[in-house]
């Protein structure tokens, strides 16, 4: 099981974010800190497969485009998903294709990806 509370990073300022449930297959960690709510879920399935989740949200007010003197509530997500068959590949073979992934994920890489490069 990961730590309680749990650490993110989120615009240079850390949050920590407390359990605030857990079951056999996840948990769930979560911050409101007034001027928006942090969710963070781990979770696991074996099913067909076997898949491991990590999936950071963040919710906040914002000016509503179209009516400017409303606010609205708007999020988003971040997810990282290892998906692998039930055998023939080790938590090793995830680890090394995750880093991989999480190594191309540059704080450039990420901008770019957000502004619809492919």
């Amino acid at each position: 099981m990961f730590a309680d509370p749990e650490s993110v990073t989120y615009a240079t300022v850390s949050k920590s974010l407390p359990r605030i449930g857990t079951s056999a297959d996840q948990s769930t960690y979560f911050l409101n800190d007034g001027s928006a709510s942090y969710q963070l879920v781990l979770s696991h399935s074996f099913k067909k497969r076997n898949r491991y989740v990590a999936r950071l949200s963040r919710t906040s007010n914002v000016t509503d485009p179209l009516i400017p003197a409303n606010s609205i509530v708007v999020s988003m997500a971040a997810t990282f998903t290892l998906d692998l068959p039930l055998a023939g590949l080790t938590n090793t073979d995830a680890q090394n294709l995750g880093n991989a992934l999480v190594g191309f994920l540059t704080s450039s890489n990420i901008l770019a990806l957000a502004g619809g490069q492919t």
